[in-house]
């Protein structure tokens, strides 16, 4: 009876842990929100522009470098990055948050993401 006691306290205890903590050294969820979204907004980038540009011998590399210039501008470290990714697979529930708000922060913007930007400067008359 004595172990039995001990199992239903050690279930209760475990059920009111506070699943929501993130350990030091992962990235909180809202700012890997933001960074996620830089990542797949570099990734973006790279297939539309870099692979297709003829002039870079080294599509991988500079691929490399736009996501070093992400983890720069958020001031973390690929490393940090790579673990933070696998917390938050390990979690599906708090990985589901962050790409709801990626998916809700997309459909809120889609208008201004494919609306015509104006040209800079109006384009030169022909040359009769």
């Amino acid at each position: 009876m004595k172990h039995l006691t001990l199992f239903f306290l050690a279930v209760f205890f475990a059920a009111c842990n506070d699943r929501t903590d993130i350990p030091k050294g992962i990235i909180p969820q809202d700012s890997m929100g933001r960074i996620m979204n830089d990542v797949i907004m570099a990734e973006e980038y790279s297939n539309q522009y870099v692979i297709r540009d003829s002039l870079r011998p080294d599509k991988i590399k500079a691929n490399q470098e736009l996501l070093e210039w992400v983890f720069k501008i958020h001031h973390i470290t690929k490393e940090e990055f790579k673990n933070s990714v696998s917390f938050y697979e390990s979690r599906p529930d708090l990985n589901k948050d962050i790409f709801d708000s990626l998916s809700a922060f997309a459909n809120r913007h889609k208008s201004d993401l494919y609306a015509p930007r104006p040209l800079a400067k109006p384009l030169p008359a022909p040359v009769k």
